[in-house]
Formats: structure tokens, C-alpha cells, sequence
């Protein structure tokens, strides 16, 4: 069992962890490469090594569900021309880890991409059976078949353990496949803002206990790439409205604006990594 008090999840480093009190809970901030984490999972999706999603964020991702195919689909034509010029071939089947809803899975189907989904949660089994799409409670750890491309939107800061979970991921992929993470950027205008005080913010920036306890910076993702031996492509920072790499959701025009702003500026909450595999 890894102690998490003595070696960062990421880069298992041991000599650079400095531990600090927010609030009622400690925080630990990784020198080497950057991480912030919290060492104890204490709440834990069932079934699985990984914090549990809030239950204002599940009903958000049902709802927009229904009325986002056109934005999920913009997205997926602009992602597909990207992973088939790293690829340099089709891109023929993609797998994505933590799935929930299932947003992308026609938007891929309608680009003749054959997607696969799965998510631990129950929930998005069952709404997947609702709503025609087909989602999978299966473990990483227990699939065989093989994936152009692989992606993990807003799940990595959920994992225990990031370097098994990578570990089972490059597992599934085709040579020369892709890894695509997305997550919260803890270099973000809104991050940095939560870092200010714990008189201000219950929240370190994205740790946010029980349900995000690893908060990712643009250098604890090359880290990780590294460690895995993935050859990094593209790691930056955008806002959720990105065009390209935005996340699929309803946004007011107040957040539409906040978010715009910090993605000029370099400070959005969005964390993008992309990495390929060369075994």
C-alpha cells in the first residue's frame, strides 16, 4: 500500500513534499513536479480507487446531455483532424475512461469513429441504457481490446493512484496510440484565487475534499508522461469554452466571459495533456 504521506502519487518523489495546513485538512505540494494532493482517500466511488464525483455534477452533465450534441460534435471534428495527424493514419477506435453520459458517443459514431465507454459509477450505466448508449462498468484493468486513442476528461484528479491508472491505460493502446487527459488546472486564474487563504476558500485552488484530492499543473503532467515513458505532444492550459478543447456544458454568459478571459491570459481552468505511445 503506498504511503502518500512520505512519496508523491506522481513522480514518487520523497525529499521535495512540503505539508502545510488549509482549514481542517493538510495539504502536500511536491517540489519535484509540482503536484498538490491531499495523502488520505477517505470517500471512494464504489467499486473503484478513485474520489467520488458531486452529486450537483452528475445531475449537470444528465441535464446538459440532452442539448449539447452539436457543441460535442464541433468538438469531435476538430479533435479527430489532431489524433490523426499525431496517428498519422485513421483513427479508427477511441476509448474514453470516465465517460459519464456518454456526450461523445454519437458525435463519434456520426465520424464513423467506434467509441467505447466506461465509467464505474452505476448510474451512467443505466442512464446510457435510457438514453442509447451503450456504457460500461467495466475496470480499465479488465479490458483487452486495443485503441487509436484513449481519453480521460476531468477523471485523473479523481485517481489514487495516477501512475497505475496510466499504467492501464498505455496497457490498451494500438502502437503509436494517443493518451488525451483533460482536468483542472491548478495554475488557473480560479485556482490561484482559492489559494489565497482558507479564510476565503474552503477549496486549495482544485482540491476540493472528498471529491478532488490531486490538483495537476502543466509540469506534473510532463512529469507523468515522462514516467510513463509517453512521448508528450501537446501540453497547455485553455478555457472551458475553448473551441477545440472546451468542455461539453451549459455556460451563462457570465461564464462564458470569465472563461474567455482567463484562457487568453494563460490562466484557464482547463488542463490539456496529450501524449503517444511508442512501445
Amino acid at each position: 500500500m503506498n504511503n502518500y504521506d512520505q512519496s508523491c502519487p506522481v513522480c514518487t518523489g520523497s525529499d521535495e513534499l512540503i505539508i502545510f495546513p488549509w482549514g481542517n485538512y493538510s495539504v502536500i505540494h511536491c517540489n519535484k513536479c509540482e503536484l498538490d494532493y491531499c495523502s488520505e482517500m477517505i470517500e471512494k466511488e464504489t467499486g473503484g480507487n478513485s474520489s467520488p464525483v458531486h452529486l450537483d455534477g452528475v445531475e449537470m452533465m444528465a441535464n446538459a446531455f440532452h442539448h449539447t450534441y452539436d457543441l460535442a460534435l464541433q468538438y469531435v471534428k476538430e479533435r479527430k483532424n489532431i489524433y490523426e495527424r499525431f496517428l498519422k493514419r485513421k483513427c479508427d477506435k477511441i476509448l474514453e475512461v470516465g465517460c459519464g453520459p456518454g456526450v461523445f458517443y454519437k458525435p463519434w459514431l456520426a465520424s464513423s469513429v467506434d467509441w467505447s465507454g466506461v465509467d464505474i459509477n452505476p448510474y451512467w450505466k443505466e442512464f446510457g441504457s435510457k438514453n442509447d448508449v451503450p456504457i460500461s462498468n467495466e475496470s480499465t484493468d479488465v479490458l483487452t481490446e486495443k485503441y487509436d486513442v484513449i481519453t480521460a476528461h476531468q477523471v485523473i484528479e479523481h485517481v489514487e493512484d495516477p501512475i497505475s491508472f496510466m499504467k492501464s491505460l498505455v496497457a490498451l493502446l494500438n502502437p503509436g496510440g494517443i493518451i488525451h487527459l483533460e482536468l483542472p488546472n491548478q495554475d488557473s486564474l480560479t485556482a490561484r484565487i482559492r489559494q489565497v487563504s482558507s479564510k476565503i476558500s474552503f477549496d486549495y485552488g482544485f482540491i476540493q475534499p472528498p471529491m478532488h484530492l490531486r490538483a495537476y499543473r502543466k509540469e506534473t503532467i510532463n512529469h507523468l508522461f515522462n514516467h510513463m515513458n509517453l512521448v508528450s505532444k501537446s501540453v497547455f492550459v485553455c478555457g472551458n469554452t475553448n473551441k477545440v478543447w472546451g468542455q461539453v456544458r451549459d455556460y451563462s454568459l457570465y461564464q462564458k466571459l470569465l472563461y474567455s478571459i482567463s484562457g487568453r491570459i494563460g490562466l484557464g481552468s482547463v488542463l490539456v495533456g496529450i501524449a503517444q505511445y511508442h512501445p
